[in-house]
């Protein structure tokens, strides 16, 4: 490809990024900031413009590209400085965000990979911006304990995991200080993100949503506070059904996006299975849906859902404890007992839990210390003894007519899963 062409094309890439960029702010100026004069769309296009000349023409003269650069730098503080003595209420984001699209056009200007960035940090830029409202409001919606949870246990992850040893202790070398704690971390950051869902779009957003973003937090969590609900409020049935529904559903993405990550061997065994329920259940929460006759709840508050910081380090520790106890129950029950003895106890764990057998099942598979069907199989029956564990929950403590029907639903699904499990290996999906 021509050199002339490779320039011309990743001059207009730098024009687009700046562009998308000042298109935002322009419309943000145009809504909440009327005094405020810098960084529209043209802008914002010269910006990242600027920054990729200054990279192309001037990186090998560093006098000339430091005092680009320096040149820049000293407008926006201009611009900054001004516009603060007009209007003292005025923040210091949009300057910021020109800082950024200048390395953006830099990025776009030294190629390869760097365009790759470009394109990752234009993105994050646009959502952080766009946000503005949603972040405000998690902001103030986040409680002191829950900022204390979340700083201590980054700190704990930064500063303890690099130091744990990354060898095998203990009795059948199971217990592996590094990797324990690398699961903890991954099954807490899952349920964060779904935390954070929930406190950014606010807990007046219905129960369908409480149900699919709690559900990926805690499904159980949320069948026993759906239960619990739909008995006191016994004219809601459908609504509820559709809530504990998701919740079902997003527990088994959440399995497979932890399988994918710590053992993607596994997804050849599993993803059919798996995918089949999620789509059965989201299809039956779909029906009740259109089956409704009365409105959907959108007065779901948080102390409804009592869904608490997964950054708790109680909470972590004790996460530890159960995987550890777990892994070391699972292989000394496939070494002692075979495959029934591994397959019992993750019938017996599944009616409780589902995150750290799962996690110790795809550990022993890792390993080589079980097949990949084994471990397969360990996971299948996880998922589907809890799923008709919410099941009987929802038939003992909800209202009847929600009880029932979801009940016959989670069977069902556990139906579908099994059926779909028969698939030949060929297929990708897991040969019983």
């Amino acid at each position: 490809m021509p050199e002339t062409f490779l320039f011309f094309q990743d001059l207009g890439l730098a024009l687009l990024m700046g562009g998308l960029i000042g298109l935002e702010r322009e419309r943000n100026h145009g809504q909440t900031e009327p005094v405020h004069a810098f960084g529209g769309l043209r802008t914002m296009a010269l910006v990242s413009l600027y920054g990729f000349l200054a990279y192309r023409l001037f990186f090998d003269h560093l006098f000339l590209f430091v005092l680009f650069t320096a040149a820049y730098f000293s407008l926006v503080i201009a611009s900054y400085v001004i516009s603060s003595l007009q209007n003292k209420n005025l923040g210091a984001t949009t300057e910021l965000a020109g800082f950024f699209v200048y390395m953006i056009g830099l990025l776009v200007g030294r190629g390869g990979v760097g365009e790759l960035y470009a394109t990752v940090i234009t993105l994050v830029l646009v959502l952080i911006l766009y946000f503005k409202q949603p972040l405000h409001r998690f902001a103030h919606r986040l409680g002191k304990t829950e900022l204390y949870d979340t700083l201590k246990f980054i700190a704990v992850v930064f500063v303890i995991l690099p130091l744990l040893p990354n060898r095998s202790y203990g009795p059948l070398d199971i217990f592996n200080p590094y990797e324990v704690w690398f699961v903890v971390v991954l099954i807490c950051s899952i349920s964060f993100a779904s935390y954070v869902g929930i406190k950014l779009l606010g807990p007046k957003k219905g129960i369908g949503l409480g149900g699919f973003l709690g559900g990926l937090i805690s499904s159980t969590a949320v069948t026993l506070s759906f239960s619990a609900l739909s008995k006191k409020s016994q004219k809601l049935v459908n609504p509820f059904i559709f809530g504990l529904l998701l919740a079902a559903s997003a527990m088994f993405i959440r399995v497979l996006f932890t399988v994918l990550v710590l053992h993607p061997a596994l997804l050849e065994q599993l993803l059919i299975p798996l995918l089949a329920m999620t789509l059965c259940g989201f299809a039956l929460a779909t029906y009740f849906w259109f089956q409704k006759k009365e409105p959907f709840s959108d007065v779901l508050s948080l102390q409804e859902l009592p869904l608490k910081s997964p950054f708790q380090l109680s909470t972590a520790i004790q996460f530890a404890l159960i995987f550890s106890v777990l892994l070391f129950a699972s292989k000394f029950a496939a070494v002692s007992f075979g495959e029934l003895g591994l397959y019992l106890t993750a019938f017996f764990s599944g009616t409780f839990d589902v995150d750290a057998i799962t996690v110790s099942m795809t550990h022993l598979a890792q390993d080589g210390s079980i097949s990949n069907s084994m471990a397969a199989m360990g996971v299948l029956i996880v998922v589907m003894t809890n799923t008709l564990s919410k099941g009987f929950i929802a038939l003992f403590l909800a209202s009847r007519q929600v009880g029932l029907r979801v009940l016959l639903s989670m069977i069902l699904v556990v139906l579908v899963g099994w059926a779909s499990a028969l698939i030949p290996v060929s297929y990708g999906a897991f040969a019983l």
